[in-house]
């Protein structure tokens, strides 16, 4: 099975969410995906209290949580759902 297939667990999520708020981040976990090729780092999307969703890059190797982008109507988080229509 591919890494990136895997589900995300609720460890995985508790430890995740644990960084977020390390770092001073607030808001709603939109959702959760593996980084293709590692078991350690994901992709998150959460929105803040105006609405406005960002992707961060979370690694629980590093202990360490990057912004990668702001989505707006032209960027969107890709799910396996939307893969199958």
């Amino acid at each position: 099975m591919n890494l990136a297939d895997k589900e995300v667990t609720q460890i995985e999520m508790m430890k995740i969410i644990g960084l977020f708020r390390k770092e001073g981040f607030t808001g709603e976990y939109d959702s959760f995906q593996r980084v293709s090729g590692t078991d350690r780092e994901f992709f998150v999307v959460m929105s803040n209290e105006q609405g406005i969703k960002a992707l961060f890059r979370a690694s629980l190797m590093l202990n360490a949580v990057e912004l990668q982008h702001v989505l707006d109507d032209k960027h969107t988080f890709v799910t396996k759902d939307a893969d199958a229509s």
